[in-house]
């Protein structure tokens, strides 16, 4: 799951008794190494779809194949692209996926960031589950809003609190989805 050139981010409404895992499965057959399709933590109806689009290609050369969901959809939300300004994974492979998106908060100009100073060794988290994946995005046309996305190799063991982020993200206006690795 590499990222290069921008990331697109679908996010839909399911049918009432729509698969989630069915509508996965549609996804799965366009990009199968791809990121799997992610479940808001606000209701499991509202779902999430992230792609990463190489620089040499525009957003809508790729959009999701609308007509193949049929039926699954209820709704969709207008595509959004972002500029990637951080792209890293590793060679493991991402068991859990955590997303959030907002379209509060500005960025700066790219060219007025400053880089951090290098650091040494960071020390050992206590959790011994580590970040395999993190895209962060800026969204193209607008100075306000910010994707991230972060896969994690699953190996805590430790199951996230469903409630936990809830009354921040609803008060932040911030959108948080999840899901798991595709069998």
């Amino acid at each position: 799951m590499n990222a290069s050139g921008h990331l697109v981010l679908e996010e839909f409404r399911l049918a009432d008794g729509a698969s989630r895992a069915e509508a996965d499965g549609i996804l799965a057959a366009a990009d199968p190494d791809g990121v799997p399709l992610l479940t808001s933590i606000a209701d499991d109806r509202d779902v999430a779809s992230v792609r990463s689009i190489p620089s040499s290609e525009s957003a809508a050369s790729e959009p999701i194949d609308r007509a193949s969901l049929g039926d699954l959809v209820a709704r969709w939300r207008s595509p959004r692209s972002y500029r990637t300004r951080i792209a890293e994974s590793s060679p493991v492979s991402p068991a859990e996926f955590h997303l959030a998106v907002t379209e509060s908060g500005l960025n700066e100009d790219h060219r007025s960031l400053r880089r951090a100073p290098q650091r040494s060794a960071v020390p050992e988290p206590a959790s011994p589950a580590r970040t395999a994946l993190l895209w962060i995005g800026a969204p193209v046309g607008t100075h306000a809003g910010l994707l991230v996305l972060v896969g994690e190799d699953g190996r805590s063991g430790i199951e996230p609190d469903p409630a936990w982020p809830r009354p921040l993200s609803d008060q932040l206006g911030v959108r948080i989805y999840r899901g798991r690795a595709r069998d």
